[in-house]
């Protein structure tokens, strides 16, 4: 069905009776076929008519002396009736406009053994009585339909399979088989026709924002301006960020940065408190100097006491599996850092992340994808026996390639040689050898 319901009335009763109604219906987020809301410039009444009588879940008819007196209510009438016959169900909701039951039963018999609702009894108590029908508590689309109004999304009617699509999604959101960006728990978790419905709504909102942070590309290389105004333009996810300020600090953690993190400053100050309360009650043997966890060190001048690598393995991953932050490929993390593009990153922040992404040394599982790195150049990497890598001419220009094709899938504009350079400098490949040298040691 395309409308919750089609009003049935003369144009007599319009001012006094049902203009208000339909408006009062709209504002509870009902979706109400009413000429004057569902008719523009140069549509065909009669198949606009025609339309919405069979594509309303219900009809109200406003029964009244001037309805009674009109042939193109009773075609109207006629229409919903025969509905109701082939449908074999309820759909009819009349409400008595001035009239009484012999009224009524004069001008239809079988519409006087319907129980009507009053005008006299005002708009307000017809709307609660009309939402009680069409806004049952158990109908969860119903509930998604109005969550989502409450966002200002104009969701297509209950009876499109767009639906059918976010029931079948909500899997997805709940239980990821891939990587998501942005990804919050769904709201409920009972059973309840309330939480269903809120979780349908939730699978749509969030969709809309992973597609959106894909697009925009809104991770850990972020300028933290972008990502707040991000937050903020997409008013669901700002209540999904409120209520999980974590979350937040996982996707971004940019922010945890003090004076990088906008209005989560003191959400972000009571997670950091409560971290290193949990610590101090539970220390962890394998990180014997931690002031706080290591996925909140950012978040002070001394880094929690944890080493760089360590810091820089949850600035990339965060909480992994499905809330994983993980956005870019591990080279192009590192080679970011390298360029003038992170400079709005504190020297001391700048400074910890890079050494650390050296010492953590993952990014040389990349060396066998061959969008990534020239295979020639990464089998001379990998390929070594027990021997420093001596950068060539030939080596120096194949990392400069592979520095270019980074920088362009960042969509950052830098030197490649000075970036290439720092790498080279800052002894990448060393640091991995070390690596490998310990765990064959072990």
């Amino acid at each position: 069905m395309q409308h919750d319901v089609f009003i049935c009335h003369a144009s007599e009763d319009k001012d006094r009776l049902v203009r208000p109604l339909a408006e009062a219906l709209r504002e509870q987020n009902i979706d109400v076929w009413y000429d004057e809301f569902s008719m523009k410039v140069g549509d065909s009444l009669r198949q606009a008519i025609d339309r919405g009588l069979a594509g309303s879940r219900f009809g109200v008819v406003v029964l009244s002396h001037a309805f009674f007196a009109k042939p193109w209510t009773n075609w109207e009438l006629n229409g919903l009736v025969t509905r109701v016959i082939q449908e074999r169900r309820s759909l009819l909701l009349p409400i008595w406009h001035g009239v009484g039951p012999e009224d009524v039963t004069q001008f239809s018999p079988p519409l006087a053994d319907i129980r009507a609702l009053l005008s006299k009894d005002g708009v307000e108590v017809l709307c609660i009585n009309l939402m009680s029908v069409l806004r049952p508590s158990d109908s969860p689309l119903i509930v998604a339909k109005v969550e989502l109004a409450r966002f200002g999304w104009d969701a297509p009617p209950i009876s499109d399979e767009w639906w059918l699509d976010m029931v079948e999604s909500q899997n997805n959101i709940q239980f990821p088989t891939f990587r998501r960006p942005w990804l919050f728990p769904l709201p409920g978790g009972s059973a309840s026709s309330a939480d269903r419905g809120r979780a349908i709504a939730w699978t749509a909102l969030q969709m809309s924002w992973q597609e959106d942070a894909e697009r925009l590309n809104i991770c850990q290389t972020t300028r933290p301006e972008k990502v707040l105004a991000f937050i903020a333009d997409d008013p669901a996810l700002a209540e999904a960020c409120a209520e999980h300020p974590d979350l937040v600090a996982n996707y971004a953690p940019q922010l945890l940065i003090p004076s990088l993190s906008g209005l989560f400053a003191g959400a972000f100050d009571k997670i950091l408190s409560r971290s290193e309360a949990r610590i101090k009650r539970e220390p962890d043997s394998r990180y014997p100097k931690a002031i706080c966890e290591k996925r909140y060190a950012l978040r002070r001048s001394d880094f929690g006491g944890h080493a760089p690598r360590d810091i820089a393995d949850k600035w990339v991953s965060g909480r992994g599996g499905d809330q994983s932050a993980q956005h870019r490929k591990l080279t192009d993390y590192i080679f970011w850092l390298l360029s003038a593009d992170s400079n709005w990153l504190p020297n001391d922040a700048r400074e910890v992340l890079t050494i650390g992404m050296r010492d953590w040394a993952a990014w040389a599982i990349e060396l066998t994808y061959d969008d990534v790195w020239d295979q020639q150049l990464a089998h001379e990497i990998y390929g070594r026996q027990n021997r420093a890598l001596r950068w060539t001419k030939p080596l120096r220009r194949k990392l400069e390639r592979v520095v270019e094709f980074s920088l362009k899938r960042l969509d950052v504009q830098d030197d490649t040689s000075m970036v290439a350079q720092r790498f080279v400098d800052l002894d990448f490949v060393g640091a991995w050898d070390d690596l490998v040298r310990q765990r064959r040691h072990r």
